[in-house]
C-alpha cells in the first residue's frame, strides 16, 4: 500500500509545438493572389447544412414549395371574395389579410396558425364587446316584447271580468 510508482504520472499533457509562420501551408497561401481566391472560392462554394429558411419540418424546399403556391392561390381567392363582399379602405389590409390566410393553409407551427386565425378573425368578425352590447340589446327588446305582451294579456283578463255579473275572479256563474 505504500509502494511508490517507479515512474510517477506525468502532470501536464506535452503540448504540441506551434508551427512556425513560415513553415505553415495556409498562412503562405493567404499571402499570394492566387491563395486569396481560392480561399475565397472555397467560402462562395461551401455547402450550409441544415433546412433553408421558411421551410417546416419534415418538408424538403421541393416539396413545401407546391403547397406554397397552392396556399397562396387560395389566399387571394379568399381576400378577393372578402373584399367584394366588404370592400377594404387600404390596400394594405387586404394584403396583410391575404398573408394571414396563406399562413393558415401552409403546414406551419401551430403557434404561428392559431396567431394568423386570430387576425382573421378579428378582420372578420365582431369583437366580443361589440357582440355582447348587440345581445344585451336583443335581450332587452325582447323583455320589452314580453312585457308589452302581459300587459295585453293583463287587459283581456279584465275584459272577461268584466262581462261576468257578479265581478269575481274565480266567477263559477256560468
Amino acid at each position: 500500500m505504500g509502494h511508490k510508482p517507479n515512474t510517477p504520472r506525468k502532470k501536464k499533457p506535452r503540448k504540441r509545438p506551434a508551427t512556425p509562420t513560415e513553415t505553415n501551408p495556409l498562412i503562405q497561401q493567404h499571402k499570394t493572389p492566387e491563395g486569396r481566391a481560392k480561399y475565397r472560392l472555397m467560402l462562395l462554394t461551401r455547402r450550409k447544412g441544415g433546412r433553408p429558411l421558411g421551410v417546416p419540418d419534415g418538408y424538403t424546399a421541393k416539396t413545401i414549395k407546391p403547397i406554397v403556391d397552392k396556399a397562396k392561390r387560395d389566399a387571394k381567392k379568399v381576400v378577393s371574395i372578402m373584399t367584394k363582399e366588404t370592400p377594404m379602405e387600404d390596400p394594405r389590409a387586404a394584403e396583410a389579410l391575404e398573408t394571414a390566410v396563406e399562413i393558415m393553409r401552409t403546414p406551419i407551427h401551430n403557434r404561428d396558425r392559431l396567431q394568423a386565425a386570430k387576425i382573421i378573425l378579428d378582420f372578420t368578425k365582431i369583437k366580443p364587446v361589440a357582440k355582447s352590447e348587440v345581445t344585451i340589446g336583443n335581450a332587452e327588446a325582447f323583455l320589452t316584447s314580453l312585457l308589452d305582451g302581459d300587459e295585453e294579456e293583463d287587459g283581456e283578463q279584465e275584459d272577461v271580468n268584466k262581462e261576468c255579473p257578479c265581478g269575481n275572479e274565480k266567477c263559477t256563474c256560468d
